[in-house]
């Protein structure tokens, strides 16, 4: 079939000598309902002077139509943002998902919606990636900023200096800058906690596998782990995982190939869930069973933790209670310039289950 035979088969407004139909303006709707273009705008965004009716009319014709504001144009008339930008530090990791899930629950009253600007690339921390987009927060004037990890001074006081309110999840406010509030988790009691349940199973030598030793969140991880170790009398060994599930992996292998079997740990502590997909994926390739013969935990809970085989043992730091109080926190910051900054630290909680070794042998007295 030729293309002005198949022409003939479209509708007039997509045949190829017939002009496209162009998106609908705010003058189409006002045409429509039979108002001014003032009232039409006023209808939309919610503005006093026009009667219920008049509303109703209007937006169901907007509907109709398929008329969509112009932001843009809309933040041209006035400064005031309804974006949250999300600074994160690699969105493959569950904790961000629920994290912006739950912020986002909290602010959305507000009318405020989240925009997510993830910094690692192929599991790496990009500078650049970040300069762009503390370069595109200031241009998109923001209403406010999560940061959820350590960003470079330049960044920091770009920002400051544009007095963005910001708040920070799960990684200290830098020195300099105590306008502003945190909402961290005990991470070293956390991490302490798992240490002394894995003492108390018998285990003696013990891996931590941590992501990346810049991220705030990493030092008190590993040192609650560490002082857990010096405590009752065990060793830790520390593998760079890195900040993905295939670095963890390829570190977890070069340390099993380069230590002789009976060296092995006896336990893996995976610092966040992403580091512990490697871990497994490193044990599946070698045929290993958990925890018959590694035990596998790790910090944080996820939603499918209790349903893989076996269930995994974790300390849950509570993400969502962590969104929605960065939301609270976050929403009184953009209402008033006078709030005075400060840090909220959570407490966790361990979640024992199996892959620790709890309930999964029979007749288990620790090794």
């Amino acid at each position: 079939m030729t293309s002005s035979a198949f022409s003939a088969f479209l509708p007039k407004r997509f045949a190829r000598n017939e002009q496209v139909q162009s998106r609908p303006t705010l003058h189409d709707v006002s045409a429509a309902a039979k108002v001014s273009t003032y009232t039409a705008s006023r209808a939309l965004s919610g503005g006093p002077g026009v009667g219920a009716e008049t509303r109703k009319r209007v937006i169901e014709i907007a509907a109709e139509l398929g008329y969509v504001p112009n932001q843009h144009a809309r933040s041209l008339k006035s400064p005031q943002s309804t974006a949250v930008a999300v600074l994160t530090a690699n969105i493959a990791n569950h904790y961000y998902s629920v994290l912006v899930n739950s912020l986002e629950a909290a602010i959305e009253g507000g009318g405020y919606d989240c925009v997510t600007m993830d910094a690692i690339l192929n599991g790496v921390h990009s500078q650049a990636r970040e300069d762009r987009f503390v370069a595109s927060i200031m241009a998109q004037r923001v209403a406010a900023v999560v940061v959820t990890y350590n960003l470079s001074e330049g960044n920091m006081r770009a920002l400051a200096s544009w007095g963005i309110p910001m708040v920070f999840v799960d990684c200290s406010v830098p020195n300099g800058y105590a306008q502003y509030s945190s909402i961290t988790t005990d991470s070293f009691q956390g991490s302490h906690d798992m240490g002394m349940h894995l003492a108390g199973h018998g285990y003696k030598r013990w891996a931590f596998v941590g992501h990346t030793n810049t991220w705030s969140s990493r030092k008190p991880r590993q040192a609650g782990f560490e002082a857990a170790a010096a405590s009752t009398g065990c060793s830790v060994d520390i593998i760079e995982g890195m900040n993905s599930s295939a670095t963890s992996c390829e570190a977890v292998s070069a340390y099993l190939i380069e230590k002789p079997r009976h060296e092995w740990p006896e336990v893996f502590y995976a610092s966040n869930t992403v580091l512990l997909h490697g871990i497994f994926e490193a044990l599946r390739r070698r045929s290993l069973s958990v925890p018959e013969d590694l035990a596998v935990v790790a910090f944080d809970d996820f939603e499918w933790a209790e349903m893989i085989d076996p269930p995994v043992t974790v300390v849950d730091q509570d993400i969502v209670t962590i969104g929605r109080a960065a939301g609270a926190r976050l929403l009184q910051q953009i209402k008033s310039a006078n709030v005075v900054g400060e840090e909220l630290i959570l407490k966790p909680t361990l979640k024992v289950r199996q892959s620790c070794g709890c309930g999964r042998i029979k007749g288990f007295a620790g090794r």
